[in-house]
């Protein structure tokens, strides 16, 4: 219905376009009529321009090229799956990092850490994971400092 009102209304403006050229004189050769297949190749073309407009955003955000936020103060530094749908998540918030508890239904701050207590102190290597490791299991025994 919507693409028939839109045919009728580029068909109408094509006839008021050509005849008030041919009134007016001032064109030399007189406006074609808009046909049902011009109409369709101009939708199409900018259907296939927005298609890959959103592609190339999509690639952008994907890459991490493209930051809305600028530099995020906000980062997940590591993650453990301890069951089928619950995680441990280390989050950085500022100069505080937050060890959450993630399940389907909640997120729990389960620890927070700060200064010297902080796991990965340099970020340029978060490769180890075995420190991770070691003090997630210092703070489950309760022989952390923090």
């Amino acid at each position: 219905m919507r693409k028939a009102q839109l045919l009728v209304f580029f068909l109408a403006m094509s006839t008021v376009m050509a005849g008030s050229a041919e009134d007016a004189g001032s064109s030399k050769h007189a406006a074609g009529i808009v046909s049902y297949t011009d109409v369709l190749q101009w939708l199409l073309a900018l259907l296939i321009v927005l298609v890959l407009f959103g592609g190339f955003i999509w690639l952008l955000r994907k890459s991490g090229s493209l930051s809305f936020a600028g530099k995020s103060q906000m980062s997940v530094i590591s993650g453990l799956s301890v069951g089928v749908r619950e995680k441990l998540v280390l989050v950085k918030v500022g100069e505080k990092q937050l060890l959450l508890g993630v399940t389907p239904g909640r997120i729990d701050k389960l620890l927070e850490l700060e200064g010297d207590a902080r796991l990965f102190q340099n970020q340029e290597t978060p490769e180890d994971g075995g420190l991770f490791a070691q003090k997630l299991q210092q703070v489950q025994q309760g022989k952390s400092n923090v």
